[in-house]
This record gives structure tokens, C-alpha cells and sequence, in this order.
């Protein structure tokens, strides 16, 4: 489904990601991992248009997505949960997760998708018409996944979604992405949790310095004594 080929960018000049050839095929859940300052969130800024590529290409579904708008990329399926979340904190959360329903497609189905999104999480039913300022992390997380998934994705990409989460919601999100693919949407997730984002992944890149390093089965890959070394303090 998505193919990077020879990726290569960075910021005013200077070079982060450094060639970076990778796939998500369809339906499967694809991680990306590393430590601090590696270029993961950089490539995933790169892939949806919010950073320019300097070289080499991004394919989905056989249409390149190079020099495309950060919408135009959205139109043809692809929807980002960014780091941080970055929601509206003064609008309800009906009305943050309204906001992802702007492609076309998305737009036909919106009551449905809304109706959708409450049943995998109830709790935002439950706050629906509460500012989404005053949620707790993890309701936050559930809006801005909700947000992107009322965009009716073919992949979703994930940029650090445990961050600031307690454990235990930890788990939950980590469920919720796997319900994600049983949906018959692809998911590419970048994650500092190594162990879990591997765990639960069909297929892992490990990135360092810009560059892929180790790629291979998750589960195999947690399984590799160089990366339980460099990655997991083991």
C-alpha cells in the first residue's frame, strides 16, 4: 500500500533522514522505532506533506504522494494522529472529531462514522458534548484517534501515541490499534515503546541516526540481543 523508496529530508538545509526505503502492505500493523532524535517523527512529517522531501519518493496505492498538500494526501486515505495529539482544547469533543470528516468520501458518512466512532469508544459518547480541554490523556488519545479514523483512512499513521499515558491506558491504546486492523485499515505506528510497538506489530524498522538499521518480524526482531541492548536496557 505505501512504499518509501530513497526518502531523504530534513530542516533548513540539513540532512535527518537519509534514504530510507520502507512498506506497510495492506491491512497490517508496520512499526517504526528508535531513540530520541533518530528521524522518526521527521520521516512521518515527510510521508503526509507537512515537511518537503529533498529526494526519493512516497507511493500509495500506486500514486506517488511527493510534493502533495498535506490534504491531498488525506484525500487519497491517509490520516495522521500527530504527536501531541494537537487538539482544539476549547471545542467539544464532537466537534474535534467532526474535524477529520473533511474528505469527500468522509463527508457522506459523517453521522455514521460519528456513531461508529462511539461505540469503539464509549467513553467519548459519554463526554461528547464536553470541552475537550478538560479530558484526561487518554480520552484525549481516544479524540484524536477517533479524529482521524472519521476520515475513513486506508492507513493510519500514529506519531508517539503513548506519550504522557499511564500504562494501563497504554494497553488500551494498543488494543484499540489492533481493532484499527481487524477494520481492515493498515496502521504505521512510530513509538519510543519499543516492546509493545513490536510486540504488536506484523513488521518493525528499527531507525538510527536516519537510517534503517534492523528490519524484520516484530516479534523476532524483540527477540534480537543487539536490539534488547541499544533499545530496552536489557
Amino acid at each position: 500500500m505505501l512504499k518509501i523508496n530513497e526518502l531523504r529530508t530534513g530542516y533548513n538545509g540539513g540532512e535527518i533522514v537519509h534514504g530510507i526505503s520502507m512498506e506497510v502492505p495492506d491491512e497490517k500493523i508496520v512499526a517504526i522505532v528508535g531513540g530520541n532524535g533518530a528521524g522518526k517523527s521527521t520521516l512521518i512529517k515527510a510521508i503526509t506533506g507537512l515537511i518537503a522531501t529533498t529526494s526519493g519518493t512516497v507511493e500509495f496505492d500506486g500514486e506517488k504522494l511527493t510534493g502533495l498538500a498535506p490534504d491531498k494526501i488525506m484525500q487519497k486515505g491517509v490520516c495522521l494522529v500527530p504527536e501531541g495529539r494537537q487538539l482544539f482544547p476549547n471545542m467539544t469533543v464532537e466537534e474535534n472529531m467532526d474535524i477529520g470528516s473533511c474528505t469527500k468520501e468522509a463527508k457522506k458518512h459523517r453521522k455514521e462514522s460519528m456513531e461508529e466512532m462511539f461505540e469503539i469508544f464509549p467513553r467519548l459518547k459519554e463526554r461528547r458534548k464536553q470541552l475537550t480541554g478538560t479530558l484526561s490523556g487518554g480520552e484525549q488519545q481516544m479524540v484524536a484517534t477517533a479524529r482521524a479514523l472519521m476520515g475513513k483512512p486506508k492507513l493510519l499513521i500514529m506519531d508517539e501515541p503513548s506519550w504522557g499515558l499511564a500504562p494501563i491506558l497504554v494497553n488500551e491504546m494498543f488494543q484499540t490499534i489492533e481493532m484499527v486492523r481487524s477494520r481492515g485499515t493498515a496502521v504505521l505506528i512510530v513509538e519510543q515503546n519499543v516492546g509493545k510497538t513490536l510486540a504488536a506489530s506484523d513488521w518493525g524498522y528499527v531507525i538510527e541516526n536516519g537510517v534503517v538499521v534492523m528490519q524484520d518480524v516484530g516479534k523476532k526482531l524483540l527477540q534480537d540481543e543487539g536490539l534488547k541492548k541499544a533499545y530496552l536496557g536489557i
